[in-house]
């Protein structure tokens, strides 16, 4: 036992960097006859192998998922908007086209006041109200009747 403390450890090996004739980088642990620069390689346990630096990654990539998490339920937030606004449109849009089919009705056609009552509509009116309600109706359904 006493041997193996006295024994001197085993250096890291060198690494050496060089560029050869053809602009090629070349890296290995004997240099080549024309020279090469040598490289510092980090001490053991540098570089991110100690627990802090296990745990500032680990940090780092909790960090990097809570941000795709978030992103994710924006998304999901956004794409659940827009799926209530095409609905909400599609509903007017079949409203639109009630009241329009209504309107073009060949017998006669009415509307209700706030007291109950039925008010007819002569054909002047009925084109009037059709004229009235003919930008609602292309703005909800995206094209004209």
């Amino acid at each position: 036992m006493a041997w193996l403390l006295s024994v001197p450890s085993v250096p890291a090996a060198e690494i050496f960097r060089w560029t050869d004739d053809s602009g090629q980088v070349h890296y290995g642990e004997r240099p080549p006859v024309g020279g090469a620069d040598r490289i510092e390689l980090p001490q053991d346990g540098a570089g991110g192998g100690t627990d802090a630096g296990i745990a500032q990654r680990r940090e780092r990539q909790g960090r990097l998922l809570d941000a795709y998490e978030y992103e994710r339920a924006q998304k999901k937030a956004r794409q659940a908007l827009e799926e209530e606004q095409r609905q909400k449109a599609a509903t007017r849009c079949a409203r639109m086209q009630q009241y329009w089919r209504r309107l073009s009705y060949a017998g006669p056609v009415y509307l209700k006041r706030a007291d109950g009552t039925r008010e007819y509509l002569s054909d002047a009116q009925r084109e009037s109200e059709k004229a009235r309600v003919l930008p609602s109706y292309v703005q909800a359904c995206g094209k004209e009747p």
